[in-house]
Order: structure tokens, then C-alpha cells, then sequence
């Protein structure tokens, strides 16, 4: 696991504080990340707005070290009813 995988997810969890976030590799470089991220916080908001609440909270890292990521957002309703579990 890269480094880089450690500060996304903390950086998303001292966001959404509620947020249960999982880190894949895209490419094996480390730095094209797949995203599930699941939170309360995305309740009520459309697909767009929840991708910009993720990508405003990742704006620094694409400055230095983050080149690209592939998002998926789910409320905990939603990850249940599609039997996602994120440890």
C-alpha cells in the first residue's frame, strides 16, 4: 500500500467524520486512486454535489502528489442495501 492511500483517507475522514473510506490502486502507480467512500454526510445531496464535497476536500493533494481518482459515494443506507462493508 502507498503512503499516499493513509493521507486521502484521513484527510476525507477528518471531513466527514462519519466516513467509511476505501483506497484501490488504479494503475499501480499509486497515485490514480479508486474511491468508496460512504457517509451520512452525502444524505439528501445529488451525485455532483457529493463528488465536489470529496474533490474540494482533496484539492491540496492533487497540487503535490494525488494525479487522478475514481469515485463512488454512498450513504451507510445505501452501502447496506447494496451489501457494501468498508472495515
Amino acid at each position: 500500500m502507498f503512503p499516499l492511500f493513509d493521507e486521502v483517507k484521513a484527510l476525507i475522514t477528518t471531513k466527514l467524520t462519519d466516513a467509511k473510506v476505501a483506497v484501490s490502486d488504479l494503475t499501480g502507480g499509486g497515485d490514480h486512486l479508486g474511491l468508496l467512500i460512504i457517509s451520512d454526510e452525502f444524505k439528501g445531496k445529488m451525485l455532483l454535489a457529493q463528488h465536489r464535497m470529496v474533490m474540494d476536500i482533496l484539492k491540496e493533494k492533487f497540487k503535490d502528489d494525488l494525479h487522478a481518482v475514481q469515485l463512488k459515494t454512498l450513504t451507510h443506507d445505501q452501502a447496506r442495501e447494496q451489501g457494501i462493508e468498508v472495515q
